[in-house]
């Protein structure tokens, strides 16, 4: 049932798109240039280009407010990044720049919203027969404009010193260029200015703060016998989406190499048919594109996909825009009406290769593994790379599952062979009530105690793991050197006897970590690894989760470790001696064969602890989804970053959806580790059952 419910949950996110016809408008006025909707989906507004704009429902189509600009209008454009606020080029010259708003009020329990239409800005400085193109930038209270004229490139600032765009301060550059353009866009934050021509031809100008632009690349984005028919920016505008006659799409954006940033083609979506529009999502990065054939595609970069297509009831379209939302596509025939659709498309930037192969994401010099759900920005995709926390939590089970299998298997043969009875009766019940304590009270002392206790004494550390094992090798070689009266009175309590060599050994490594870190090290242990070997030591890391982990698998193994070589039947011991064999051999020939189904189904119950474990991993590992099996850095697992992002993640999101994903896959990794294990026990068990 469980795995069932996550299936449930998660299935959504493959479901795919769809697009449905919706309302049919008939609004009057003459051909409609441009259209947008409002944050609510409630009231679309239209410009046609006798100058006339119509704000109407979405739902009804009733016109509910008209203004006549009394002027043709020459060119529309939507002032970027802001939304609903738009600039108007009319045939006198004259750049309009307003702002939709849709108040709203109600009359005791009845809400309506109103729309109005503000002038922001407006003078006649342009001359139309110069311009080409023009595009209108808003940030931090100034007013940009970028002209392109001819061979000459304009642009113009206008701070906000009163509410509106006043003309205080204006701020004029102007540049002259090596060929003519066709267009000119501005790229994100206003940085940047794309120049465009018909042919596929990009000039990249970067803009500093004080309006110096300087040219930084320059690229054909097609090959010559390939013609350009549309090029539109994505959310963000760090990618130009370049549709061809060879039935293409092609995703370029701004790589930053050895030699500087240059266009790269980074993915390309075939259609099947000349894409005449392109049509940007507002909030994702995502876009719609409208093709000879009067069909209509949904697509998405990041995750590569075609999500559906699907058939326009008109064969010219004279405008089309989707939602803020992106649930309705609006597009106007050139008899004046204007066709509605409602779209379907919930979580278009899943796919299989977006959750486990790299992805090449904007801003990245190549592509990448990356989980990175939410950032500070809308203008960048989220990353739902699945594969670094996959890795992380296979990283962090097998440092755990390296301290702890050999302490807790070896603990079990010497507690249930070699132990005297009256030491066992308290070591063993000792060991596993530590079962019983709280992972988040280890969690706590592993991220505030034991990770700088580490990094403090890293020298004395990287000592114990050498000169341990050989005290405890030197110990058990005196007691064999002991006159037998002596060694059978101590016989079952070498485990009490090497108590004090662990504790004065650990204590000797510790006093001289000083020591030991000047001589080997050169002062700084940590330092000494970044820069002979490339190991970064991160404070919260592998290290560190291993010992903490490990001492929460430990007492697991070992007790059914333990019960397993202790229910070895006494006379297969007995028969072993009796034919001559020593202790050590019987142990290893008959007692480790005999219980091997049980060492390894505890070996198994314990790595299925290690990989669902949370709190200590939370607490002791930074949190970080890097993918390095260095032993000095940290990682993220599945159960770490569900139990961190699944109470900020909206309901029904992709990214809820996924964190349910996550734990699909943790569940399936679990199962298929003790079905693996069940199988592997079943098989030992017919083997060396009949001992």
């Amino acid at each position: 049932m469980i795995f069932f419910y996550l299936l449930w949950v998660v299935a959504p996110i493959f479901a795919g798109a769809s697009v449905e016809d919706g309302q049919h408008y008939q609004l009057p006025g003459g051909v409609t240039k441009f259209l947008d909707v409002n944050e609510s989906n409630e009231i679309a507004l239209r410009f046609t280009a006798e100058g006339m704009a119509t704000f109407f429902d979405v739902g009804t189509g009733a016109v509910r407010d008209t203004v006549d600009f009394q002027r043709t209008l020459t060119r529309i454009k939507s002032v970027y990044p802001e939304s609903a606020t738009y600039a108007l080029l009319d045939d006198a010259g004259n750049l309009n720049i307003l702002r939709a708003s849709y108040p709203i009020s109600f009359e005791g329990d009845t809400r309506s919203i109103g729309a109005e239409l503000d002038y922001l800005f407006s003078d006649r400085w342009l001359e139309l027969g110069d311009v080409v193109d023009f595009d209108v930038h808003t940030v931090d209270g100034t007013l940009t404009i970028a002209v392109l004229d001819g061979l000459t490139l304009r642009m113009n600032r206008f701070s906000d010193t009163e509410p509106g765009f006043g003309l205080e301060f204006p701020r004029t550059r102007e540049i002259g260029l090596e060929q003519t353009y066709d267009r000119v866009l501005f790229g994100p934050r206003g940085r940047w200015l794309f120049l465009l021509d018909d042919t596929g031809v990009v000039e990249v100008l970067e803009v500093s703060r004080s309006g110096m632009i300087k040219p930084i690349h320059h690229r054909r984005v097609a090959s010559e016998t390939v013609n350009v028919i549309t090029i539109e920016p994505l959310l963000g505008r760090y990618s130009l989406l370049v549709a061809d006659d060879q039935q293409h799409i092609t995703q370029w954006f701004l790589v930053r190499g050895e030699f500087g940033v240059a266009l790269e083609p980074i993915r390309r979506f075939h259609l099947g048919a000349d894409v005449t529009r392109i049509l940007p999502e507002a909030r994702r990065k995502g876009f719609a594109a409208i093709d000879t054939s009067g069909s209509v595609h949904l697509l998405y970069t990041t995750s590569e996909r075609i999500l559906t297509v699907h058939p326009l009831r008109e064969a010219e379209i004279t405008a089309a825009v989707i939602s803020p939302r992106s649930d309705i596509l609006l597009t106007a025939a050139g008899d004046s009406s204007i066709n509605g659709y409602h779209l379907y498309n919930e979580h278009p930037d899943i796919s299989w290769s977006a959750l486990w192969s790299k992805v090449w994401y904007e801003g990245y010099q190549q592509p990448i593994y990356s989980w990175q759900s939410s950032s500070a920005d809308n203008d960048f995709e989220a990353k739902f790379s699945l594969t670094p926390l996959l890795f992380g939590t296979l990283k962090a089970a097998f440092y755990a599952m390296m301290f702890a299998v050999p302490i807790a298997i070896m603990g079990a043969l010497y507690t249930a062979y070699f132990m005297a009875p009256s030491m066992r009766r308290i070591v063993k019940p000792g060991i596993e009530i530590m079962a019983a304590l709280p992972t988040v009270i280890l969690g706590f002392l592993a991220g505030l105690w034991l990770a700088p206790l580490l990094e403090a004494n890293l020298s004395a550390v990287i000592a114990i793991l050498l000169v341990l094992p050989a005290g405890v090798v030197l110990l058990s070689f005196v007691c064999q050197r002991l006159p037998e009266r002596l060694s059978s009175s101590i016989d079952g309590w070498y485990g009490l006897l090497i108590v004090p060599v662990i504790v004065a050994t650990v204590a000797a490594a510790f006093s001289f970590n000083p020591t030991l870190e000047q001589v080997f090290f050169g002062g700084d242990a940590a330092a000494w690894f970044q820069n002979h070997l490339g190991l970064h030591y991160d404070q919260r890391n592998a290290l560190v989760v291993g010992l903490a982990m490990g001492l929460a698998v430990i007492p697991t193994i070992f007790s059914i470790a333990e019960d397993a070589i202790y229910g070895v039947p006494t006379h297969l011991i007995n028969g072993s001696l009796a034919l001559g064999a020593t202790r050590w051999q019987t142990l290893i020939r008959v007692v480790v064969l005999t219980a091997s189904p049980g060492i390894f189904s505890a070996v198994m119950i314990g790595l299925g602890r290690a990989v669902g474990e949370t709190m200590i991993v939370l607490m002791a590992t930074g949190n970080t989804p890097v993918m390095d099996w260095n032993i000095f850095q940290g990682m993220r697992t599945f159960a770490a970053n569900i139990a961190v992002e699944l109470p900020e993640s909206a309901v029904d999101s992709s990214h809820y959806r996924i964190l349910f994903l996550a734990a699909l896959v943790l569940f399936l990794i679990t199962f298929a580790f003790n079905t693996v294990a069940e199988l592997v026990r079943q098989r030992l068990r017919t083997r060396y059952g009949n001992l």
